[in-house]
């Protein structure tokens, strides 16, 4: 027995709209499932046997972990986005330092039949020979920029001051196309040498961000 058109039509249109509700319905769970939570995210780090960071700028501070327990704290004088900041707090991963030195100068081996001197063996550089001015680059699209607060000296202030706008221009230019985000993170000289040291990649860090500012 066939149905009348118009039951038909009115079945169809019912099938439809069901059809619809159940996936606006099950979008919108989605879309409303909350950001996962510092503590969570950090308790998946915490489960490996390596190194991480935390950068947490709710307390001002980055933190060098292992398995959860601190192992070097690094206080934040500032931190401030460079156009829109990430969206929730998240995982990142290390990828590159810019500038890149390594602790141990590699030299080429000296060549033996010639008769110039033996040069001294390569010194292995120290904490107080990394920069304290540079910028880390993460594979989610995100780059740290670190700089020191304030240096002693007035033409070393004022260089640092001259590189810090530079670096904050080229920034800015590379959120226009909406790439990359920048986090600045301003430290003490010492504190920005030894978070460079403390920065290998690739490592995992965690980034809380609640209550950086945007520049």
């Amino acid at each position: 027995m066939s149905l009348h058109p118009a039951v038909s039509c009115v079945l169809w249109v019912f099938f439809i709209t069901l059809v619809l509700g159940e996936s606006c319905f099950s979008q919108g769970r989605a879309q409303s499932k909350p950001p996962p939570q510092p503590i969570d995210q950090e308790l998946q780090l915490a489960k490996t046997k390596s190194l991480y960071l935390v950068v947490d700028t709710t307390k001002n501070i980055v933190f060098l972990k292992a398995r959860g327990i601190p192992l070097r704290t690094f206080p934040l004088t500032q931190s401030a986005w460079i156009g829109a900041p990430l969206a929730h707090s998240t995982i990142v991963q290390l990828n590159t330092k810019d500038p890149l030195i390594s602790p141990i100068p590699i030299t080429p081996p000296s060549d033996s039949s010639s008769e110039s001197p033996p040069e001294e063996p390569a010194k292995p550089l120290t904490v107080n020979d990394m920069p304290n001015h540079y910028e880390l680059a993460f594979q989610e699209n995100l780059t740290i920029l670190v700089q020191p607060h304030h240096l002693p000296s007035f033409w070393e202030n004022m260089v640092h001051q001259i590189a810090g706008w530079g670096q904050r221009v080229a920034a800015r230019i590379g959120t226009w196309s909406g790439s990359r985000q920048y986090l600045v993170l301003s430290l003490d000289p010492t504190e920005a040498q030894a978070l460079y040291w403390a920065t290998i990649p690739p490592m995992t860090g965690l980034v809380i961000l609640e209550k950086a500012t945007a520049k």
